[in-house]
């Protein structure tokens, strides 16, 4: 799949140009559970409740928080501080300064590299990639506007639903992203079309494959695009509509900025 994600530094399964480091991309499981059940805002487990089993999920003695119970929590590292709500089943695998995901009921860590369960990615500083380097372009515009007027403009791509949104005190666009038949960026390694790249401290490379679905939220951070990433593979997760139970998580995120 090309719509890697690599764990802190591990290369993402996936056709794809150069190695990436970012996070997973999982696919939606067919469930029970329409949406995640959000949990009322309440107590913020502290380190004691931390249960991060993955290596890879932060420093500071593995910071990610793991399987987590109902309940509220702030990163520890992700920058600006992300305060979120979840209800059970759920689970923070990575935790860094650049990077932070959340994987919904059903998925799997494991699954996140092949590209078999979906996820909920929060990236701190995205910008337009290369053309088959699997880095940031050269000599192009890395503002906001520009990223987005390339994005949208992208003939390899079919960018619906275009919302402006405000998500945590940052501002900016929702769309949704998949690609559209053919040789997407025309690279020797496969069809595949590279969405964003990461810029410090953001170290990615995320793009989509013919049959994967994206939305993306992208927001203004100061001079960054902060992008947060909800990832839909079929049967990634126990729910039945993956975007909509990831959205109204979203619509609960809270960023601590100026």
């Amino acid at each position: 799949m090309r719509v890697p994600v690599i764990l802190a530094g591990i290369l993402l399964a996936g056709c794809g140009g150069q190695p990436s480091t970012s996070q997973p991309t999982v696919a939606p499981t067919v469930g029970t559970s329409p949406i995640a059940t959000v949990a009322a805002v309440g107590s913020t487990p502290g380190p004691s409740s931390n249960r991060c089993t993955h290596s890879e999920g932060g420093a500071n003695a593995n910071r990610c928080r793991g399987p987590l119970p109902s309940g509220t929590y702030t990163t520890y590292e992700f920058a600006p501080p992300l305060t979120y709500t979840v209800g059970s089943g759920w689970a923070n695998w990575e935790d860094l300064p650049g990077e932070f995901l959340l994987l919904p009921p059903g998925s799997s860590l494991v699954g996140v590299n092949p590209g078999t369960s979906d996820y909920l990615g929060v990236y701190a500083s995205v910008v337009q990639p290369g053309k088959c380097t699997g880095i940031p372009a050269e000599n192009v515009d890395q503002s906001f506007d520009a990223y987005v007027a390339w994005l949208t403009s992208n003939k390899a791509l079919v960018v619906t639903d275009p919302k402006d949104v405000t998500v945590g005190g940052l501002s900016g666009v929702k769309v949704n992203v998949t690609m559209k038949p053919g040789p997407g960026d025309g690279c020797p390694d496969g069809a595949y079309v590279d969405v964003y790249a990461g810029k410090a401290p953001t170290d990615l490379l995320h793009g989509v494959n013919p049959g994967y679905f994206l939305r993306l939220y992208l927001l203004r951070n100061a001079s960054r695009i902060l992008a947060i990433e909800i990832a839909d593979a079929p049967g990634g997760s126990d729910l039945d509509d993956w975007p909509t139970a990831a959205d109204a998580v979203v619509a609960q995120f809270q960023f601590a900025v100026p």
